[in-house]
């Protein structure tokens, strides 16, 4: 199929936020790969703000967030009626193996290195030292269309706010009656696995000794966050410390981000929100590793990492708790490891 012979496109990639976030240069590229097609995008309901402001995007088809065999089926008669005659599969799992089964379509699908992932992870066996970042092999799956020099072309995400998510986060802040010299802190408490989870007691202490005097630190997450929230702020008690659990959705969250000056977290996907705009990003690696592909590519990101551990990395995804029962890929990137380089930071006279 030529380039001007596609007219219908359809990207998938069902979850999780920090992943649709990466697909953003993907869709970039599409759009100026193939100027003639129609671009949909289809993901899970509950993260379809992440792209549907996206001027290049047409249509979001929303899934079901539970993604059940009978929305999935409906949902693939739904595709097919569509009449796509490209899909890009940019997430590549059962589900969307489904969704793309027998479709009369070019199907694209996104390499994930399944088998180097297992051999990392279970033999140590690094076959991934060379591999790209996320949002490079998002781009590659059009390789055989695109030019060599569009992929090449370096590329972070891009995020679009929402004018009444502005308001609404300008509102807030009006309210709490912080000075407009005041540093914006985000903290994303919690992330989707426990060996992605920078420890609270840990976060507390970088609060408690920031080098920066006036500052305010804004505690996200959603549900069962909240332990984590209540025990940081318990620790906390002297400074200007907010529990938002619960309090923001998306696009609020985007747009309180955007004016921060520091993020800091473990592997979760609020970084790649901070990555999109250019914010200083401080991540604890825990269990992650680079080879993933989803360290943050912005140049104010700090990845710290502890890289003597033989059991990094136990799992792909994350795991409930630590196999080894001893949580060093966490517990050894203390505060004191952290606070210098926030130290430095600031001292170059980072803007908020």
């Amino acid at each position: 199929m030529k380039n001007e012979q596609v007219r219908r496109i359809l990207i998938i990639r069902l979850s999780s936020m920090g992943d649709i976030i990466l697909t953003a240069p993907l869709i970039d590229l599409a759009a100026k790969t193939f100027p003639l097609a129609r671009i949909d995008f289809c993901t899970k309901e509950k993260f379809s703000y992440l792209v549907k402001s996206n001027p290049k995007i047409h249509k979001v088809i929303k899934a079901d967030n539970d993604l059940e065999y009978s929305s999935l089926k409906e949902l693939r008669l739904l595709i097919k009626m569509s009449s796509y005659n490209m899909i890009i599969d940019a997430h590549n799992n059962l589900r969307s193996v489904y969704l793309r089964f027998l479709q009369d379509a070019e199907v694209l699908k996104l390499n994930k290195h399944s088998i180097k992932k297992f051999l990392l992870v279970n033999f140590k066996l690094n076959l991934l030292k060379n591999a790209k970042p996320i949002i490079e092999r998002y781009k590659s799956i059009i390789s055989g269309f695109a030019s060599q020099a569009d992929i090449n072309n370096r590329s972070l995400p891009e995020l679009l706010t929402n004018p009444v998510s502005e308001r609404s986060i300008d509102k807030m802040l009006l309210n709490l009656n912080l000075s407009k010299d005041t540093k914006l802190v985000c903290i994303p408490a919690v992330s989707g696995h426990f060996t992605k989870t920078y420890p609270a007691e840990y976060f507390a202490e970088i609060i408690n000794r920031f080098p920066e005097g006036n500052a305010a630190f804004f505690l996200t997450g959603r549900g069962n966050d909240s332990e984590n929230i209540r025990k940081i702020k318990e620790l906390t008690p002297v400074k200007k410390v907010y529990d938002l659990c619960d309090r923001l959705e998306i696009d609020d969250l985007i747009s309180l981000i955007k004016r921060c000056s520091l993020v800091i977290c473990g592997d979760t996907g609020p970084m790649h929100i901070a990555e999109a705009f250019n914010i200083p990003v401080f991540m604890a690696a825990g269990s992650s590793v680079k080879e993933f592909g989803f360290y943050p590519q912005n140049e104010k990101a700090v990845v710290l990492e502890n890289n003597e551990l033989k059991c990094r990395p136990c799992s792909h995804y994350g795991r409930a708790k630590c196999p080894k029962g001893h949580f060093k890929c966490m517990m050894e990137i203390t505060p004191d490891n952290i606070l210098p380089a926030i130290s430095q930071l600031f001292n170059k006279g980072i803007s908020s």
